[in-house]
């Protein structure tokens, strides 16, 4: 695809998400949450019978996991979640969805007003464009996990340079 199609493509996709977005938000002001919360409150009601970690939440919502910690700890404050030390494994923390977070969720995923964004489109095209969709999201994700040293890449050099380093230190 010719690059300047490319731009084209990605300044619509993100026109189309910031206006997705902010219908979402005003519509979420009334419930008091954030876009971003009633995301994590779906991850936590759907994988309600696992073992959720903020970790697990980050790379399931694609952010980065400082993140989510902030977003988790303000809504454990709204009584949303708890956060919980795993009994077993003293340095992990499980995330719990409580009844007020349920509650929340619920009158979250109404969605009224984003229904409206797609109410033109037939069942045909929302078909299309969920995987389009998700053609962009899996190609994205791949692309996020190609590792930044190449396979073939002499890792020797770091080792050599600890070493020297090292070797300098202790004269």
């Amino acid at each position: 695809m010719p690059s300047n199609n490319t731009f084209e493509i990605w300044s619509m996709l993100m026109q189309a998400r910031a206006g997705a977005y902010n219908v979402r938000r005003k519509e979420l002001l009334e419930t008091g949450i954030t876009p971003e919360q009633a995301g994590i409150l779906n991850i936590l009601h759907v994988e309600r019978d696992t073992v959720v970690t903020p970790a697990k939440i980050s790379k399931i919502f694609l952010r980065e996991p400082h993140t989510v910690s902030v977003t988790l700890k303000s809504m454990e404050a709204k009584g949303l979640l708890e956060l919980r030390k795993d009994l077993e494994r003293r340095n992990m923390i499980r995330v719990v969805i409580t009844e007020a977070g349920e509650n929340a969720r619920n009158n979250a995923f109404l969605l009224n007003k984003v229904q409206k964004i797609f109410e033109d489109f037939s069942e045909e095209e929302i078909e299309q464009l969920k995987g389009l969709l998700r053609k962009v999201r899996d190609k994205s994700i791949n692309e996020l996990s190609t590792p930044k040293v190449k396979p073939n890449y002499d890792l020797n050099i770091l080792h050599n340079y600890d070493t020297e380093i090292s070797l300098k230190n202790n004269s």
